[in-house]
Order: C-alpha cells, then structure tokens, then sequence
C-alpha cells in the first residue's frame, strides 16, 4: 500500500486508528523529532514511563506527518478550547501547524499506543488500557452508572469483574475524550451500558457546544488490552484498524500505508440504532 491509499481520511467521514507497542529503545532521531515540551516532559518521568511516551509520540507525529506532508519535527501541536469553560488548557488536542481539519486523539497505557485519525474537523476520542490486576470495587461507584454496576456485580470472579469494568470505562473515557471535556465530567453520567463484542452503541452525552450523541465501538488491539472510541454520529463512516508494528533496529519508520497489518475494514451499518435497544 502507499501513502495514497490513507488519503480516503480527508475525504469522507472516514476514521483510521492505528496501533502499536513502542520500541524497547527509541531510535538515534526519535528524540530530535520531539518538540522542546516533549522532551521535558519524557525527562521528568522515570526511564521506562519515559521511553515509552517518548515512543508513542514519535509514532503520532511520524504518522500525522505523513498525511499532512510534513517533517514529524515541525508539527506542532495545541488544544481546543474546552466546550463548557472556554479554557483551552485541557480541551481536545489538536494539529495547530500546519493549518488543517484533520482531527486525532491519542492513548497510551504502558508501551501500547492507540492513535485515531480523521478528517473534516470532526470530533474524536479513543482509550486504551491494559490488563492490570486491582480491586474494582472502591473504584466502579465512583465512575459507573447504576445500569452498569449492577451488570459489573452479576459477575462473580474479579477477572470477569475486571473485564467488565475495563470494557466500560474505556468507552465511557473515549466519549469524554471525544466531547473535549475529558475527565473533568462525571463518568457516572455517560451511560455506555451494552453487549460485549465491539458495539457500536450510540451514547448521549452533551456538552455546551458540539454534538450530543455518540458512536462508541469497541476495537480488537491485541490480548492483554482493552480499547474503544467514540465519534460524532452523525460522521461516524467506515473505520479502518491499522496495526503499526515498531520499526526494526534504527529503521525509521514509513508513512502511514506502508505495509500495514490491516485487520478490519468495516463500513458504519445502514441500519439506525435506537438507544432502547442499547
């Protein structure tokens, strides 16, 4: 594939998410690829947390470069201003050069990155967890409404537990993603309660400016994680999963298209959803 064959982004309501597991040692350039910002950041975190931010974004910027036709040093980035507040501290980020209506949203958790892409100034968001084992129970009144309780505690064995919990958090972290709010709102309030298998559900969720009803879907990224992203439904097109694989050695990596491992090509179904049958 070439990097022609990811242009379909720019043009119709069409969303690429590509994911990964970074390198276990960035590459000579990676670092020089990083904004000042960046770097301080990765420097302030231990050596295993730092290389792994270090590795996530120099696979953003690698991969947005490509569809905007730039060097992944020159990109810079900023935030939208948050649809309730106005700040512009903590709203969702946002490609601010060069100049564009392309639209991303980023996750880490450990070394594994999960990056969603796509056009039309369109509104996005994905989560990413891993399997880690603690206790849900001080945790999931705290952030789960009461439909979604009450199937977390049908289940008797915390590994059941655990998933359950990672299933609906993910989702319910990727709609407030999406919405620009992000983790300032009450989780309990996004009710993402639904079958198991990938969805999509369609969620409500509104905020002072922007949509109210969301696309949630659920995505296959590998044993051990969880993951899941939400979009505007009204735009919410065909949804491309991309594994990215880390370049080999000192290898830099290729624009997006560039021998990708695509595992799922699915248009958004014709059918209307009704949030009674959610």
């Amino acid at each position: 594939m070439s990097a022609e064959d990811f242009s379909d982004v720019f043009d119709a309501d069409v969303t690429h998410v590509w994911w990964g597991t970074v390198e276990r040692q960035p590459g000579p350039d990676a670092l020089a690829e990083l904004s000042a910002a960046e770097r301080a950041s990765a420097r302030a975190m231990t050596e295993e947390a730092g290389r792994n931010y270090i590795g996530a974004h120099v696979a953003v910027r690698r991969i947005l470069g490509a569809y905007l036709g730039t060097p992944p040093a020159e990109l810079q980035f900023g935030r939208r201003r948050c649809p309730e507040c106005g700040d512009a501290e903590h709203g969702a980020p946002r490609v601010t050069w060069p100049v564009t209506d392309l639209s991303h949203s980023l996750s880490r958790s450990g070394p594994h990155w999960l990056l969603g892409v796509t056009g039309g100034d369109r509104r996005i968001g994905v989560d990413l967890e891993q399997v880690l084992g603690f206790d849900t129970e001080p945790v999931a009144p705290l952030v789960l409404s009461d439909r979604e309780l009450a199937q977390l505690r049908r289940e008797t064995h915390p590994t059941a537990q655990l998933a359950v919990f990672l299933r609906y958090w993910t989702r319910k972290e990727a709609v407030l993603k999406a919405s620009g709010i992000g983790l300032i709102a009450d989780a309990r309030e996004v009710d993402v309660h639904g079958p198991d298998g990938g969805g999509p559900l369609l969620v409500s969720h509104t905020t002072a400016a922007g949509a109210d009803t969301w696309v949630v879907e659920d995505l296959a990224v590998g044993p051990g994680r969880y993951a899941a992203i939400a979009r505007e439904a009204a735009a919410a097109g065909p949804l491309r999963l991309i594994e990215r694989p880390p370049p080999a050695g000192r290898q830099s990596a290729g624009p997006p298209g560039t021998e990708p491992d695509v595992r799922r090509s699915a248009p958004w179904p014709s059918a209307t959803l009704s949030l009674s049958t959610i």
